[in-house]
């Protein structure tokens, strides 16, 4: 048996992992908001801020995560129609064309991330933190897609040899 590596097993649950820790954040930070207000009388000024931050920073890694294990809903009723033989190439072109959507999603990422001068107003944290989620969402998404299409190229490549 073969102990996997560990930084294969961080890059295969990246979204996962950091999905988990900010929705327990947002959970816990809103319990004990809740339990504070109506216990004590008090609140605690940044929770607010903090709990949407990491629910935004939930819902990104979420997309990226359901991207990754092909979970978005999608309509074939075009695959559905061609024949067998056409669905391999079919299938590559709507890869090709999801990683330039994505790969031009990161790029604009990159650009919205780079004019975030604001900062939030309670917690001082800068929006370049929070806005960070959506260059490593598309970013991973890129990354996911670059898999698929090889995936799909071997695919392709078995069916071929199998016919010969």
């Amino acid at each position: 048996m073969q102990i996997p590596f560990i930084g294969t097993w961080l890059f295969k649950n990246l979204e996962e992992i950091l999905a988990s820790a900010a929705i327990s954040v947002t959970v816990l930070v809103v319990i004990i908001n809740v339990i504070l207000r109506y216990g004590f009388g008090f609140v605690v000024p940044w929770s607010e801020e903090l709990s949407v931050i990491c629910f935004v920073w939930a819902v990104y890694l979420g997309i990226s995560s359901c991207y990754k294990h092909k979970l978005h809903m999608g309509v074939d009723v075009i695959v559905a129609m061609l024949p067998e033989s056409v669905k391999p190439a079919f299938r590559l072109c709507v890869l090709v064309l999801l990683l330039g959507l994505n790969a031009i999603m990161t790029w604009l990422s990159f650009d919205y991330l780079m004019i975030s001068t604001k900062s939030t107003p309670v917690m001082g944290l800068s929006y370049f933190y929070i806005n960070s989620v959506l260059l490593l969402c598309f970013g991973m998404m890129c990354l996911h897609t670059l898999r698929f299409i090889a995936q799909e190229i071997m695919e392709m490549r078995a069916l071929r040899n199998a016919k010969a």
